[in-house]
C-alpha cells in the first residue's frame, strides 16, 4: 500500500470512528466568495496572501478597529483531516488543491533534475502543509540579520524575542518524554586545534569590497561569533559562561516562550522505540542533550516542539490560530479563491521620488477586478510569489522588466535574488522485525483501525506523532580537524575566485558565514531523525513487510545563491525558480561527509543493533565518487526556502528596509519569509510567525 492510499484509509477510519475535529470551530464566518463585493469594499489594508505571516498582520491589525481585506488564492479547509490530524504531515504535497507546486528549473548539479517545491496554496499557507516542527535557530544569527542592517530596527535575539512569544502558547514536555540523557562525554575534537583562522587573503579581499559601504570585516565578524582569535572557540555555551545547564524541563518554558499566543505549541507524546538507540548513539559520540534548543543555543540533540494543540492534537497553524478568533469582526474581510496579479500604484511619485500603493489588481474565476487600499499594502505571498508579485508591478531588475514589456517603476535589482534553502539527502536503513514505527499503520490494518478509533476517542496514540528528534551541530563536531581546515581553504578559493560576480550584500554574508564556521555555537548541519519510510532514489516505494528509519542532513547555511524571476508578463504563469543547488563545492563537500558520518553512525551500537540492513545509499557505495552521485540523485528541498526579497540597505542590493518598507515605496511593505537577509539554523514557521507580530506592531506604530 503506497503512503497516500494509507493516508486515505486512515482517513476513511477516522470517518467510521466518528471522529470530530476540534478545529470544527473554524467555520467560515468573513470569508468572501464574491469578487465584486470584496473589490467594492473600503479597506485601510490590504494584505495579499493568507498564509502564515499575512493572517498574522492581517488579525493584528483588524484588532485595532481598521478594515483589512486579506486576498488568498487558495480555499478555506477547516476541519480537514490531511491537514489537521499530526502525522497526516506531508499528505497534502503534491495535491494542487492544497499546494502551488513550485518545480526548480533542472538543477545542473543535481544531474538536471527538476526539484519539487510544496508551498501552500490555502488558507494558512504553508503553516497547513508543513511538518509541524516549531523551532528557532542560535541568537546569533539574528546578530548577523541586525549588523547587516546596522543595527537599525530591532531584528537582533533580543529584538524578536518578544514576537516568538507573543506568538505562541506553549506547552512543555511531560517528564516523563525527557530524552534518554546518560552521563554524555565530551563533544569530539582533535586534541590539537590550532591553525584554524579564516585566511587572511579571503578577509583582505572582503575588507576592500565592502569598503565603500558602512559595514567592515571586523564588525560582521563579530556579529557571527568569531572576533576573537578565531583559533580557539569563541563559543558563549554554558562552560564558558560558567553558567550551569538546565536539566529542568520547567525552566524550559521560562523566560524564552509565550503562554497566551494564537499558535499553541506542545511535545509529542507517542514516541517510536527507534529513537533511543539513535539518540544514545549521538551521545556515545559526543553529542549533548539539549533541554533548552529555544533559549539561543540549539546546538546538540533535542525533542523539538511542533505546531500541534496539546488539548485537541490537532495542527495548530495560521487559519486556525489567527484568523478563527477573529471571524466575527466586520472589519476583516478574506477573499479566497483570488490570485493577485499587480500592485497598483498612484501615477505620479511623491515630492520624496516614491510611489504611493492605492490597491491591488487580482483574478477571479478568469474574470480581473481591483480593490483598494486607503493606507497601505502588506505583501505576503511567500517566497515565490512576493518577488513575482513586485516584477509583475514594475518593482525590480529594470533591465529584466523592460524586456518583458513591463514598465519599471522602481529599478530594485535585488528583487528575487539572494534565494537561499535547506538542502537535503535523505538516508535510509531497513530496520529489524519488532519495532514499533510509522510504518506499522501501512503493514497492519488492524492496528491503523486501533489507532484511528484512539485518535477519535482520546486524541492519544500513534496519529498524534510528528518528528521531533533533531539535531544540530557545528562541523567541528564530526569532522577531524584536517577535513574542517580543507573545506575553508576550497570555500575561501571559490569565492576569491568568483568574487567579480558578488554583490556587497553578499560579500557581507560570506564574511559572517565563514565566522559561523569558526563559532562553534551556530550550528551548519541539521540530522533529522525519521521512524518510518520515506522516498530515496532506489526506494520510491517501500518493500513489504518492511520497516524503515530515515536520518537526513540537512545543510544549514549553504554558500549557493539562487533566483526567482518571472519570464513573461503573464501574472498566471509561474516564476522561474532556480535556487543553483550544489553550486558550491562547500555545500557539496559538507553533504558528502555528513552522508559518511550517518553511514558511520549505522554502523555504530546501538543504533547499529537495530538496523538490518542498508537501504539508501546502498551497501555498494562506498567511496566519495559514489556519495557524490547518491548526493546529487537524492538531493531534495526541506522547503525553507527564503531572501527573495532580502531586509537589507538598499546599497547592498537590499529589497526592504528594517521596517519591511520596499524602497521606493511611500506604503508597500512585505512580511513574509522573502524578507530573511540570511537563513538560519531553524525550520522557517515560529521565524516567520515572528516576522508577522512584528510587521504588525511596525505599521500600527507608524499610521
Amino acid at each position: 500500500m503506497s503512503i497516500h492510499a494509507s493516508i486515505a484509509t486512515l482517513s476513511a477510519l477516522l470517518l467510521a470512528a466518528g471522529v470530530q475535529l476540534s478545529s470544527a470551530a473554524v467555520i467560515a464566518r468573513g470569508i468572501s466568495t464574491d469578487p465584486a463585493s470584496f473589490a467594492n469594499t473600503r479597506f485601510d489594508f490590504v494584505v495579499v496572501g493568507g498564509g502564515t505571516a499575512g493572517l498574522a498582520v492581517a488579525a493584528r491589525l483588524a484588532e485595532k478597529s481598521w478594515n483589512v481585506g486579506v486576498i488568498e488564492a487558495g480555499q478555506y479547509k477547516p476541519n480537514d483531516p490531511l491537514i489537521d490530524i499530526p502525522k497526516n504531515f506531508g499528505s497534502t504535497l503534491g495535491n494542487a488543491n492544497y499546494d502551488w507546486i513550485y518545480m526548480t528549473s533542472p538543477q545542473t548539479n543535481a544531474n538536471n533534475r527538476q526539484i519539487v517545491h510544496n508551498r501552500g496554496k490555502v488558507l494558512g499557507g504553508s503553516s497547513a502543509l508543513n511538518f509541524e516542527i516549531f523551532n528557532r535557530p542560535a541568537a546569533v544569527e539574528y546578530s548577523a540579520w541586525s549588523v547587516l542592517n546596522l543595527g537599525s530596527g530591532g531584528w537582533s535575539w533580543d529584538g524578536l524575542l518578544q514576537y516568538f512569544k507573543k506568538s505562541e502558547t506553549y506547552t512543555p514536555p511531560l517528564p516523563e518524554d525527557a530524552f534518554p540523557n546518560p552521563t554524555p562525554t565530551r563533544r569530539r575534537r582533535d586534541e590539537e586545534d590550532t591553525g584554524t583562522d579564516i585566511p587572511t587573503t579571503f578577509l583582505d579581499f572582503a575588507e576592500g569590497a565592502l569598503n565603500l559601504t558602512a559595514l567592515d570585516v571586523s564588525t560582521l565578524l563579530a556579529a557571527a561569533g568569531a572576533a576573537d582569535a578565531l583559533s580557539t572557540s569563541t563559543s558563549t555555551s554554558t562552560e564558558s559562561t560558567g553558567e550551569t545547564k538546565r536539566s529542568s524541563l520547567e525552566r524550559r518554558a521560562d523566560p524564552f516562550h509565550g503562554t497566551s499566543g494564537p499558535v499553541k505549541s506542545s511535545f509529542n507524546t507517542w514516541y517510536s522505540d527507534v529513537a533511543s538507540p539513535f539518540i544514545h548513539t549521538l551521545q556515545n559520540e559526543g553529542f549533548d542533550i539539549n533541554t533548552t534548543p529555544d533559549s539561543g543555543n540549539n546546538i546538540g540533540i533535542y525533542n523539538s516542539a511542533r505546531s500541534v494543540d496539546p488539548a485537541t492534537q490537532t495542527r495548530s497553524y495560521a487559519a486556525p490560530a489567527y484568523y478563527a478568533p477573529n471571524a466575527n469582526r466586520a472589519n476583516l474581510i478574506v477573499l479566497t479563491g483570488a490570485q493577485a496579479t499587480k500592485i497598483v500604484f498612484n501615477t505620479n511619485k511623491n515630492r520624496d521620488g516614491t510611489y504611493t500603493a492605492t490597491g491591488v489588481s487580482y483574478v477571479y474565476g478568469g474574470v480581473s477586478y481591483t480593490v483598494s487600499a486607503s493606507k497601505e499594502v502588506i505583501l505576503s505571498g511567500g517566497v515565490f510569489n512576493t518577488p513575482q508579485l513586485l516584477e509583475l508591478s514594475g518593482i525590480g531588475n529594470k533591465a529584466l522588466l523592460t524586456g518583458l514589456g513591463i514598465q519599471s517603476l522602481v529599478d530594485l535589482p535585488g528583487v528575487g535574488e539572494n534565494l537561499q534553502d535547506h538542502q537535503m539527502t535523505p538516508c535510509s536503513f531497513k530496520l529489524k522485525p519488532g519495532y514499533h514505527t510509522w510504518d506499522e499503520l501501512r503493514l497492519n490494518s488492524t492496528f491503523a483501525a486501533q489507532s484511528a478509533a484512539q485518535y477519535a476517542s482520546s486524541k492519544t496514540g500513534i496519529l498524534t506523532s510528528t518528528i521531533s528528534v533533531l539535531s544540530f551541530v557545528p562541523l567541528q563536531s564530526f569532522l577531524p580537524t584536517s577535513a574542517f581546515l580543507n573545506i575553508v581553504s576550497s570555500i575561501t578559493q571559490e569565492l576569491m575566485s568568483n568574487a567579480s560576480s558578488f554583490s556587497l550584500l553578499r560579500w557581507a554574508q560570506y564574511v559572517i558565514q565563514l565566522g559561523w564556521l569558526f563559532n562553534r555555537d551556530v550550528p551548519q548541519v541539521e540530522f533529522v531523525f525519521v521512524p518510518g519510510f520515506q522516498p530515496t532514489p532506489s526506494s520510491l516505494t517501500p518493500a513489504a513487510n518492511t520497516s524503515y528509519v530515515v536520518v537526513t542532513p540537512v545543510l544549514q547555511h549553504p554558500f549557493s545563491r539562487g533566483s526567482v524571476h518571472i519570464s513573461t508578463a503573464d501574472p498566471l504563469t509561474k516564476p522561474t525558480v532556480n535556487p543553483n543547488y550544489l553550486s558550491s563545492i562547500f555545500d557539496r563537500t559538507v553533504l558528502i561527509e555528513s552522508i559518511k558520518y550517518i553511514r558511520h553512525l549505522a554502523s555504530t551500537a546501538p543504533f547499529s543493533d537495530i538496523i538490518q540492513s542498508l537501504n539508501d545509499p546502498p551497501a555498494s557505495a562506498t567511496t566519495d565518487s559514489d556519495f557524490d552521485q547518491y548526493m546529487r540523485n537524492s538531493l531534495q528541498s526541506l522547503k525553507h526556502p527564503v531572501g527573495t526579497a532580502a531586509m537589507a540597505p538598499k546599497s547592498l542590493n537590499g529589497v526592504v528596509d528594517t521596517e519591511l518598507l520596499v524602497y521606493g515605496t511611500k506604503n508597500l511593505r512585505i512580511a513574509d519569509a522573502s524578507i530573511f537577509p540570511m537563513h538560519i539554523s531553524a525550520h522557517a514557521q515560529s521565524t516567520t510567525y515572528a516576522i508577522g507580530e512584528k510587521a504588525a506592531d511596525i505599521i500600527i506604530s507608524n499610521i
